[in-house]
């Protein structure tokens, strides 16, 4: 019974990965179509709203932890200020990686 329980992932994505080769319109795999421009929608979204609203919220925990008297605040300002940078750059380094490639 062990050894059904240990192979049940594998075969779920086994069985999944057949059904969607013999019905590939259910797997929205078509080149320039609705998934790409979800997924540039998804990221975009991500890039424009969350990564400054988490930066914001990051600054403003290490600000208060600095308030009550934590002593790991200030290390924890300045990785927070470092991570928001790397990713607001994120779409540009992206950007210049493809130029690279392409």
């Amino acid at each position: 019974m062990s050894r059904i329980k240990a192979y049940s992932p594998l075969l779920v994505f086994v069985v999944g990965c057949l059904f969607l080769m013999l019905v590939p319109e259910l797997s929205v795999a078509f080149p320039g179509g609705a998934l790409e421009s979800k997924v540039n929608g998804v990221t975009n979204g991500l890039i424009n709203f969350l990564l400054p609203a988490a930066s914001v919220i990051g600054l403003v925990y290490a600000a208060i932890l600095a308030a009550t008297g934590d002593a790991s605040a200030k290390s924890r300002m300045v990785l927070i200020a470092i991570c928001s940078i790397v990713g607001m750059l994120a779409p540009l380094i992206i950007g210049w990686l493809q130029g690279m490639v392409n």
